[in-house]
């Protein structure tokens, strides 16, 4: 059987990968999913509503009327992006938004710039669509090298990518960084597709940055209610773009999914009614979860190198040793009972990397998880 080279050339689903040979007892720190729920007052709207035919049609293609105009004011009022709904389109998914944004920037052959470490199904997508990912590595602290950025622009190149609060790093860039980047993709005719899934989960003092605050004109937003909500097997997502890009980003949607699971935007849309506040009460665990993990890695001294960041709900640490990120990982599954993700899967081949994410676990699992991956870094990188 012939399988398209465009196929063959992508990576193999890392979470499915590592589903596969954990077992019952196996603790994750791997998959970037929030430990909360969606709200219940939420749930308990959508419920009441389940009975209306409205329910079970389809909805307009770029969305719900209604959740595309709570959009643009959500928008407005948290990221300073002056949006019209006629500018806003829910995806299923900030991923599939991603795809949709591709499809109707680039053709086989152009060029995406990707940071690297990269967020992989970024680096899927742009392979299995025949478009060129060009790395950018970021600095020792997983930020842009905006210099870096400058030199590996070519007349191809039709975007650059940037997240932030990043996966898998967790790096939160400045907002003077991404203004740079910014202006760099304008001066060149390019977009900028700015992912921003983990906007509300930071922790530090450099706050989230939305870089259509002061470039509309070229840049395409990415968001998600998967993380913010805790709804991630809703797929629901949603995309700002410039509103020349419309009925290109419209082909697209209706190829791929026509519209957004309906019932799926109406809990989006009570989501946004409770807002910001229901995630932020969920935020002092996820730093208790990170601080714990933070602890305990610094026992393990020079066998790691651990640059502290301050988004997302991740961790990125490369580990002293001759064996590879996967290898690493794998025998923490099999002989620690602890998953993690490894640096190969985001681009990191330099080194053994491990992503660890904090957002899935209580503190209580943190402690334990990170015990496990304590003593099965002390076995293979020595005590």
């Amino acid at each position: 059987m012939r399988i398209p080279k465009r196929i063959n050339q992508v990576q193999p689903p890392i979470i499915q990968e590592l589903q596969r040979v954990s077992t019952g007892n196996t603790l994750s720190l791997a998959q970037g999913v929030p430990f909360f729920p969606p709200p219940e007052d939420a749930l308990k709207a959508l419920k009441e509503r389940m009975s209306t035919l409205k329910m079970h049609t389809y909805s307009p293609d770029a969305g719900l009327p209604g959740l595309r105009e709570a959009l643009a004011e959500k928008l407005k009022a948290e990221n300073g992006i002056p949006a019209l709904p006629d500018e806003v389109m829910v995806t299923a998914g900030a991923n599939q938004g991603f795809v949709n944004a591709v499809l109707a920037i680039a053709d086989p052959g152009d060029e995406v710039l990707l940071l690297r470490p990269y967020y992989f199904n970024h680096e899927m997508a742009l392979r299995m669509l025949d478009i060129k990912p060009v790395f950018v590595d970021t600095d020792e602290n997983y930020l842009p090298d905006v210099g870096a950025i400058e030199k590996a622009i070519t007349p191809r190149t039709r975007a650059v990518v940037t997240i932030s609060p990043n996966n898998p790093t967790g790096a939160v860039y400045p907002e003077r960084m991404l203004q740079e980047i910014n202006r760099l993709c304008e001066e060149n005719g390019i977009f900028h597709i700015s992912d921003e899934t983990y906007e509300y989960f930071v922790f530090g003092k450099e706050p989230h940055y939305s870089p259509a605050s002061h470039g509309k004109g070229h840049t395409i937003s990415l968001f998600s209610f998967s993380k913010a909500f805790g709804m991630p097997g809703w797929r629901v997502g949603y995309m700002h773009y410039p509103a020349e890009l419309h009925d290109s980003l419209l082909k697209a949607q209706d190829t791929i999914v026509i519209c957004p699971s309906v019932p799926s935007q109406f809990l989006a849309l009570e989501c946004l009614k409770i807002g910001r506040r229901y995630t932020e009460r969920f935020l002092p665990v996820m730093q208790e979860s990170r601080k714990v993990m933070l602890a305990n890695l610094q026992d393990l001294g020079e066998r790691i190198q651990l640059p502290v960041t301050t988004g997302g709900y991740y961790l990125y640490l490369k580990i002293r040793t001759h064996l590879t990120g996967r290898e690493i990982a794998l025998r923490l599954i099999r002989e620690h009972g602890v998953a993690v993700v490894p640096g190969e899967t985001f681009g990191s081949t330099n080194g053994a990397f491990l992503r660890l994410s904090y957002g899935n676990v209580t503190p209580e699992e943190a402690e334990e998880g990170i015990d496990r991956l304590e003593r099965g870094i002390r076995e293979v990188a020595g005590r």
